[in-house]
């Protein structure tokens, strides 16, 4: 599957690649979907087809590459990876969508993509256009350091420990040229596919297309936007209107389900789905994260997303 590609300019100049899977029809709800770190948006090809291929003609499916990754443009500095310049990305987006006749999407993030959403959907003026969210492996940060605030008891103390030891690559990543060097020589590329296989289901793999700068230049996300809110996080919490679906992998290595399950982190109009798989789940499982994704989607749509309150399942 090749999908479409057009470009985006954002508001400081950043050219955004953006990949559409389908035809837009305006008719039709529209799932625009952010990837993560070190990936770009074939991390979507899967789930994308997987979508329509168990529903033709229902959705518009819309993918972008993240500044600095696949082949949109990267900022002049570190500064141009903080939060307002990922937000006003995702807006731009959304206007370009618009422009063709969508007056709305559903956003689908996963890892670094799915932090970008949580962002989005706190921020009124990006919140307004969007009509549900499902969260994959990225908390808001926000809701990170609250979490690991959050210990009470002996099992909470567990969680919040085995959750620091989860996150310990990000002060490697906050290094200076430390992690740069090891993502030129190759030992980064062989570390980080070990732990991929971590959660798999046994299928066949397809390849992941990265280029250097998806590992090197998405380092800035962490080191423009950490350790922050770990370490001071917002008070109060950010809250949004949008009507969020977790899917918290079981078997995640960077990012653990109590995190994700964090009550703090989860908006009024909710469900939290257990899925096993591990962090990148969304290449191993795609037929899981598409029929989850429909599924709200369509409650969304019919206006019963979250009608519950809290949620909890699991698939």
């Amino acid at each position: 599957m090749t999908p479409a590609a057009t470009t985006v300019k954002s508001a400081d100049g950043v050219t955004l690649a953006v990949h559409t899977y389908t035809d837009l029809d305006p008719k039709r709800p529209t799932i625009l979907a952010i990837h993560g770190y070190p990936d770009n948006h074939h991390v979507w090809d899967g789930v994308a087809r997987q979508l329509l291929e168990q529903h033709p003609d229902r959705y518009n499916v819309v993918a972008y590459d993240v500044r600095g990754a696949g082949t949109s443009s990267a900022p002049a500095n570190r500064s141009g990876y903080r939060f307002p310049s990922l937000i006003a990305d995702v807006a731009a987006v959304i206007e370009h969508l618009g422009r063709q006749g969508i007056d709305q999407v559903h956003l689908l993030g996963h890892d670094w993509g799915s932090i970008q959403g949580w962002a989005a959907i706190t921020d009124s003026r990006v919140a307004a256009n969007v009509g549900s969210y499902t969260s994959i492996s990225g908390p808001h940060l926000d809701y990170a350091g609250r979490f690991l605030r959050s210990a009470r008891n002996l099992r909470t103390l567990g969680d919040v420990i085995r959750q620091l030891l989860e996150s310990s690559y990000i002060w490697l990543f906050l290094t200076p040229r430390v992690p740069e060097a090891a993502f030129r020589s190759g030992l980064g590329v062989r570390v980080l596919n070990w732990l991929d296989r971590i959660g798999r289901s046994g299928r066949p793999q397809p390849t992941m297309p990265r280029g250097e700068n998806d590992y090197v230049n998405g380092l800035n996300l962490y080191r423009a936007n950490m350790p922050g809110p770990f370490l001071k996080p917002s008070h109060p919490l950010p809250t949004t209107e949008v009507a969020v679906q977790v899917l918290a992998p079981r078997l995640d290595v960077f990012v653990s389900p109590a995190l994700q399950r964090f009550t703090g982190s989860i908006a009024p109009h909710h469900r939290v789905v257990d899925i096993d798989g591990g962090h990148w789940v969304v290449i191993d499982r795609p037929d899981m994260i598409a029929r989850l994704t429909d599924e709200w989607v369509q409650q969304s749509v019919a206006g019963g997303a979250g009608a519950s309150g809290t949620g909890m399942r699991h698939a």
